[in-house]
């Protein structure tokens, strides 16, 4: 357990001593504070431009969405980064057969901040968010959220050879979250098309919350589909 902990230790002075990567782990509260209160002030101007009752009311759940996504996709962007700068330093595959194991290394730099971030959505989401949740309801869809999230710092890791290619692969990984907005734009059987995408079921999840229980299998199906081709390519790079 203390390797595990001294590990999960210099993992989070290592986001402290980039700047950059404070910055994207404070950029989660900087868009909880944007939805909360800029979304609202945009909509009332929209609403007296256009003479409208409502504009971006209608996907205020959207907009929750995204906030209960954003944290953990920072958090574990800024876990990709870490990873990548310690697989340049041949340091990744140090740990990997120090006490800590190689097990040990992946709790400490994907499971950790997942779950800090998973803990962070939820108190994000109880503050800031635009439209009523059960608790229950708020956990299940931040849990979810952090699935994916993992999903998206492994992609980062096992397709990068540095930080820099990582920067660029986190964009092309943010495509993962595109299965958000769908189900709010695009009906009938073609929205389907975006089935193998967790971020999908998410969506579909909270808007059909009477079909609860297919929606969550089908975004923890998804989810772990994802993660187990995921880590795989993970583990290879990391042997």
């Amino acid at each position: 357990m203390k390797p595990l902990i001294r590990s999960f230790i210099m993992f989070v002075r290592q986001v402290f001593k980039d700047s950059m990567l404070v910055a994207v782990c404070l950029a989660s509260v900087l868009s909880a504070i944007f939805i909360r209160y800029g979304v609202p002030a945009i909509e009332q101007v929209l609403c007296d431009y256009f003479q409208k009752t409502a504009i971006l009311a209608n996907y205020y759940l959207l907009f929750d969405l995204l906030l209960s996504i954003v944290t953990p996709y920072m958090l574990c962007f800024a876990s990709a980064m870490v990873m990548l700068g310690e697989y340049d330093e041949n340091l990744s595959r140090y740990l990997a057969v120090t006490p800590l194991g190689k097990r040990g290394y992946v709790l400490s730099r994907l499971v950790f901040p997942a779950a800090i971030s998973f803990l962070l959505s939820v108190i994000l989401m109880q503050r800031f968010s635009l439209t009523a949740w059960s608790f229950g309801m708020l956990l299940l869809t931040c849990l979810l959220s952090s699935l994916v999230s993992i999903s998206v710092a492994l992609l980062i890791f096992a397709v990068s050879h540095n930080r820099v290619e990582g920067m660029a692969v986190a964009k092309m990984a943010g495509l993962i979250m595109v299965g958000l907005p769908i189900p709010f734009f695009i009906s009938g059987d073609v929205q389907y098309l975006f089935a193998p995408l967790p971020s999908f079921w998410i969506a579909k999840l909270c808007l059909e919350q009477e079909s609860l229980l297919p929606f969550a299998f089908a975004a923890l199906l998804s989810s772990g589909i994802w993660l187990s081709l995921l880590y795989h390519r993970f583990n290879t790079k990391l042997a």
